[in-house]
């Protein structure tokens, strides 16, 4: 099984792993006693076949060996032996019918009476001596030998697979008491989990543990931040409403009425206005990410002053294109033709009429610079920082607005990596630059 796969489990593939080594090393090292053990046996009985030879041809042959012949007929055993004479004549046989005479002296292997033999023949002075041991009786030997040692090696395997499940049970326990502690906890309970005695191992996974819980709690906390702020932002245009519409129902005069309505109509609009900035607002949060691809900031300028032209036409504001340089940047042309309708509105919401309002795309060493210049009061440089800020707008403020609308363009400029820069411009007016690398 993978890793990867559903079921995984790290202490059945430690301990499958170590019982297969050790059924390997196991085979591995029986085949290697074996064989010695089959090497040893044999030349131990070729040696005591040797010697059995040896010793009959100083001693010669027993006056009783036709009573140990014949108690050999009767029982011939596992060991055979017979001499010829140097006439070639049968001096003796264990077993009878006798085995041939061999044509060759030294070692060999024969078939008699349906069973494999080993022998050894030897001459002494014309004295041919022959002596064998059934080869089964090897393998009897061997198998009486090897089936104890067997049995000691899987009791020792068995033992040793025990051992190491417990073993790696209590290696992992660190991580079972992980698991208790995560589950123990509410869903609210995002504090950094203790690593101080921890194993190495297991440091570095619960410090990214601790890094996304970090980051879920700044994520949750924002979230709690935002609802607070757009809940009391749209109590206001939503009381608004209410209130205008009670002045419309209890008003007898027809111009009130109207008044009323209309007032209900602008707080309509403003609390419309504020939901979409607030859902675009939302959409822009880090985890929502978007598909970039070259986006032309030239034409996407000259498609935002176009779309604001009769607003600005409508203040008596010169609303126009001074540079529009060639060139891409990796961006989303949502999200930055959004960018640049809330600049460029803001810029016409600002400048008094008659005012002029310069929008220009320059290529610079730096990379591709976004330009909007107008000629309105500015904003003083100690709030540069604070209107980028949710909700927040400069005091004494006398345009409509909710205080979104620089948020979302730092929300904007964030997300494709570019720099803000607010400067008061010296004949008056605001100028902003959002500088998009190469």
């Amino acid at each position: 099984m993978k890793p990867s796969e559903p079921g995984f489990s790290i202490r059945r593939l430690l301990v499958g792993w170590q019982i297969g080594i050790l059924l390997l090393l196991a085979v591995a090292a029986s085949g290697l006693a074996y064989s010695l053990m089959l090497r040893s046996f044999n030349a131990l009985r070729e040696l005591e076949l040797t010697q059995i030879a040896n010793a009959i041809a100083r001693h010669g042959i027993d006056d009783d060996s036709d009573d140990a012949s014949s108690s050999n007929k009767e029982d011939p055993g596992d060991f055979l032996s017979q001499v010829w004479e140097a006439d070639g004549s049968l001096a003796y046989a264990s077993h009878s019918p006798p085995v041939p005479k061999p044509n060759k002296m030294g070692n060999y292997d024969f078939q008699y009476g349906g069973r494999v033999w080993h022998g050894h023949a030897q001459n002494n002075d014309g004295l041919i001596i022959l002596v064998a041991r059934e080869q089964g009786a090897r393998f009897w030997l061997l198998r009486d030998i090897s089936l104890p040692l067997l049995i000691i090696l899987a009791l020792l395997t068995v033992f040793l697979s025990l051992m190491s499940w417990r073993l790696i049970g209590y290696a992992l326990s660190p991580l079972s008491a992980l698991r208790r502690e995560l589950l123990q906890r509410d869903a609210l309970s995002l504090e950094p989990l203790p690593t101080q005695t921890l194993p190495p191992e297991l440091t570095p996974l619960v410090d990214t543990l601790n890094h996304l819980l970090a980051r879920i709690d700044n994520l949750l906390g924002a979230q709690r931040e935002f609802v607070a702020d757009a809940a009391h932002e749209l109590r206001t245009p939503i009381a608004a409403v209410r209130l205008y519409a009670q002045l419309a129902e209890r008003s007898n005069n027809k111009t009130e009425r109207q008044a009323a309505i209309q007032n209900v109509q602008e707080s309509a609009i403003r609390a419309t206005r504020l939901v979409e900035q607030l859902l675009a607002l939302a959409r822009l949060e880090p985890e929502n990410t978007q598909a970039m691809e070259p986006v032309a900031l030239a034409a996407l300028a000259r498609e935002v002053v176009a779309n604001h032209s009769a607003q600005a036409d409508a203040k008596e504001i010169d609303l126009g294109i001074t540079e529009a340089a060639s060139g891409q940047t990796p961006g989303n042309s949502d999200e930055l033709r959004m960018l640049l309708n809330n600049l460029v509105d803001n810029a016409v919401r600002y400048t008094p009429s008659g005012g002029r309002i310069d929008v220009s795309v320059l290529a610079t060493a730096a990379g591709i610079e976004l330009r909007v210049e107008d000629t309105g009061p500015g904003i003083p440089e100690a709030l540069h920082k604070k209107v980028f800020e949710r909700f927040h707008r400069a005091a004494g403020a006398d345009q409509p607005g909710s205080g979104l609308g620089l948020a979302i363009v730092k929300r904007i400029a964030e997300r494709h990596a570019a720099t803000i820069h607010l400067a008061n411009r010296a004949a008056g007016g605001l100028q902003v630059r959002i500088v998009f690398p190469l």
